[in-house]
């Protein structure tokens, strides 16, 4: 596998080709990565914030790895992601393709969508002052709704949240 600066923006990032189409698994890319990722299933495209970097992924293999600045770190990256699309294929085959009603739930998510599925507290045991700090953070993927006390040992709240946001999308998120 070869790289080449993105002739878009050649001084910011790297280019790379995986071996393979990997259309058939973005869509359990796009629902693993759901808050950190934006996809364009018509287009084939997806992209993914991941390590303060964003990385877009095309179904035919082609890989554009932002703010790599030179090959060492871009294959450092693409390393990661090959990792990524190994995990998805595992559960692609596990559990075949999400569903058009799993794909739309994680193409409306947000935090406002998080935080109304949320106790809504407020008590801070998560490390967050509020339960809306927790939802931004669980959708930036620096926290995980099991980091709720009340979602975690809640299981009303938990089955909740499951049947509001399919249960794998709520797996994705961490519970």
């Amino acid at each position: 596998m070869g790289f080449r600066k993105n002739p878009l923006v050649p001084c910011a990032g790297m280019m790379a080709k995986l071996d393979a189409n990997i259309g058939a698994v973005m869509p359990v890319l796009f629902i693993r990565n759901a808050g950190r990722a934006a996809y364009v299933p018509e287009r084939g495209i997806l992209t993914i914030r991941h390590g303060g970097r964003l990385i877009t992924l095309c179904r035919d293999g082609t890989v554009v790895v932002g703010r790599a600045w030179d090959e060492e770190a871009a294959r450092r990256v693409l390393e990661e992601i090959v990792e990524m699309v190994n995990e998805a294929y595992g559960e692609l085959l596990r559990e075949g393709p999400p569903s058009d009603e799993e794909l739309r739930k994680a193409m409306e998510l947000d935090w406002r969508r998080l935080l109304d599925l949320m106790p809504g507290l407020d008590c801070g045991e998560c490390g967050r002052r509020t339960c809306q700090a927790f939802s931004i953070d669980v959708l930036r993927g620096q926290a995980r709704l099991s980091d709720c006390p009340l979602v975690r040992t809640d299981d009303e709240i938990a089955r909740r949240i499951k049947m509001a946001l399919g249960v794998r999308l709520a797996r994705a998120l961490g519970l």
